[in-house]
């Protein structure tokens, strides 16, 4: 057995907020980036994300579109990044209700 103190778990989990949000975002978890960003919107700000921000801000930032280093800026530009097109849908939908009257028509004739 290890004689070493063992952490709580407040201790033992990290103290950024934005972090793990990033890592899900590079992971491809939409859901969970866009849940922790949107705490980070709220307020619920860990104390390790304004130099966490720092870091994410250098990463996320493009010639076109530079990202400000703080927490809130970092978190808004993760949902703008995670935004679901609603377009895609749309198109789906109008496929389906064209496919859906051609059957109707198709029905009614024969």
């Amino acid at each position: 057995m290890s004689k070493a103190p063992k952490k709580s778990k407040a201790e033992a989990s990290s103290h950024s907020v934005l972090k793990p949000a990033y890592e899900a975002f590079n992971r491809g978890d939409v859901v969970l980036t866009r849940q922790l960003a949107l705490e980070v919107l709220a307020g619920k700000v860990g104390k390790d994300d304004p130099q966490v921000a720092k870091e994410l801000a250098g990463e996320l930032s493009t010639p076109e579109c530079p990202v400000d280093e703080s927490p809130q800026a970092v978190a808004q530009n993760l949902l703008l990044r995670t935004k679901v097109m609603g377009k895609p849908y749309v198109m789906a939908a109008a496929v389906a209700a064209v496919y859906v009257l051609l059957v109707v028509l198709a029905a009614i004739r024969y």
